[in-house]
């Protein structure tokens, strides 16, 4: 997981670097670990159990600054700030209104909770539970993206260097 880590906080500070406005709001940033503690709140306020990729990068790095443009991948401290929080909650009330489960391939009974939601609440990735191993756990929404990733690590691989090849809804680009 750390080379990984390695391989986007790269990737995210070359971007930034070559960014004509550098902003100290899309600046990116390893964050504190996430304690045990913070990570069963998590779970419990997710309604499902931590995809265990993410689970780890959590305790190696709670969530991650910059992770596009100006919104973190969120962690657990994430949580306790209103707006955030508002604004994650938000987005997935409008995937689920929007984008049905049913369309995805997934099961009715599929939780979702997000771990990544853009500033102005358009695009995002929710983390999936549904029971079935060979279903993916997230989901990238949002601007007429539907991408489905099998585990947090094709997530931050996909972000990263484009090398892992997400399944897309019909009709989607």
């Amino acid at each position: 997981m750390w080379m990984l880590i390695g391989e986007l906080m790269r990737a995210r500070t070359r971007e930034y670097l070559a960014s004509s406005s550098l902003s100290p709001e899309e600046m990116p940033g390893l964050r504190p670990p996430a304690t045990p503690a913070q990570l069963e709140k998590l779970e419990a306020l997710a309604g499902q159990p931590l995809d265990p990729d993410y689970r780890k990068f959590l305790s190696l790095t709670d969530g991650l600054d910059g992770f596009q443009h100006s919104m973190p991948l969120l962690g657990c401290r994430d949580w306790e700030d209103a707006e955030r929080k508002g604004l994650a909650s938000m987005f997935c009330d409008i995937v689920l209104e929007t984008g049905p489960l049913a369309e995805a391939a997934l099961p009715e009974e599929t939780r979702v909770a997000p771990v990544y939601v853009n500033a102005d609440g358009t695009v995002g990735v929710l983390m999936l539970h549904h029971g079935d191993d060979a279903l993916e756990r997230f989901w990238w929404s949002g601007e007429g993206d539907n991408m489905f990733f099998h585990t947090f690590c094709d997530l931050v691989t996909y972000i990263t260097d484009g090398s892992y090849s997400p399944r897309h809804l019909a009709g989607d680009a």
